[in-house]
């Protein structure tokens, strides 16, 4: 009886250890398998690791005075920096740790807290199940943050698939840092903080930014279970979520309502490209000192060529950067 309750768990859905137990326990585990069960490998299959080194890639001894405690990490950052320090690491190669490292790092994690501070402070008045914009609804830049999510999700997902848990903390970080903060949140201040409190500018944007965190702590959840709990405990949820803790619930699928077509994106891959040639403009203008802020500054486009005047007027700004001139002229005092 106890030998057909052992069977029933056959094969290990996984082993994990050491690079060098290829030669060690996989092998012995295997051929004592095979040998005594004849059943085949009793392991579905293995993940290996590299070892544990400091940041100049030497082994740690105590006696080098180059090691690295678990408890000194935590006593100074917390539990959830040295598991965000674990998931950063390609483990399937020696993983370096040293004080600058985790440094470094913890810059990283204070990007991805304030992206998520910033959506909690503005959606204090945001009730999921009263106040979501239907997607028909949702203004433009709103639907293309909320593609750029699904698109975060599919990687996502894809790495903790490979148990590739560096691609998840990099597509996350790059999410919040390009995505988000270089580009969404930073334009939609504006409605945000100006528009009417009820309003469906504001809404739309609302709606957007609570897809956004909710998806982004299911995700990271299993890395950050600590700061992602502290998040959702702060967020608001709709009546069908578990908001007991974030675990509960299962990560969010990617959003196939909010997708956008081919030439859609093409045309959101413009106005980036756009953006960032007004912004090189801006910044010169700046290092100039004709200008301080880029509120000050007037951005003027001169459409340039058959092309650029057919874009213009079919997609207002939506254009080719190579087939427009940027320029700036003092904002004028009147009215």
């Amino acid at each position: 009886a106890s030998m057909q309750k052992d069977q029933n768990f056959w094969p290990a859905d996984m082993y994990m250890e050491g690079l060098d137990q290829y030669r060690g326990w996989f092998q012995s585990s295997l051929l004592t398998a095979v040998g005594a069960l004849g059943k085949g490998a009793p392991f579905q299959e293995c993940v290996t690791h590299g070892w544990t080194v400091d940041g100049e890639g030497k082994a740690m001894h105590k006696s080098l005075g180059n090691a690295v405690s678990p408890d000194e990490v935590i006593k100074e950052y917390g539990a959830d920096m040295l598991r965000l320090w674990v998931a950063s690491a390609d483990y399937t190669q020696d993983m370096r740790i040293s004080k600058d490292i985790m440094k470094q790092l913890s810059q990283a994690y204070l990007k991805i807290r304030n992206t998520a501070r910033y959506m909690l402070g503005n959606l204090c008045d945001f009730d999921p199940d009263a106040n979501l914009v239907p997607v028909e609804q949702l203004m433009d830049l709103d639907r293309y943050a909320l593609h750029c999510l699904n698109e975060l999700v599919k990687n996502v997902r894809a790495a903790y698939d490979r148990y590739e848990f560096h691609g998840v903390y990099r597509a996350i970080y790059n999410f919040c840092v390009v995505d988000m903060s270089n580009f969404y949140l930073d334009i939609i201040k504006d409605r945000l903080y100006c528009e009417e409190a009820g309003g469906l500018e504001r809404r739309s944007a609302q709606t957007a930014l609570w897809l956004i965190l909710d998806t982004m702590t299911k995700l990271f959840a299993p890395i950050l279970a600590f700061t992602c709990d502290e998040i959702w405990q702060a967020m608001p949820h709709r009546a069908d979520e578990d908001s007991r803790n974030v675990v509960l619930n299962e990560m969010n699928q990617p959003f196939a309502g909010y997708a956008l077509s081919a030439a859609e994106m093409e045309k959101w891959a413009l106005v980036e490209d756009l953006r960032d040639d007004v912004n090189v403009v801006l910044e010169n203008a700046r290092n100039e000192k004709k200008i301080g802020k880029a509120l000050e500054a007037h951005v003027v486009l001169y459409p340039q060529g058959d092309e650029g005047k057919q874009a213009m007027e079919k997609l207002s700004v939506l254009v080719t950067p190579s087939s427009v001139c940027v320029q700036l002229r003092p904002r004028s005092t009147t009215p």
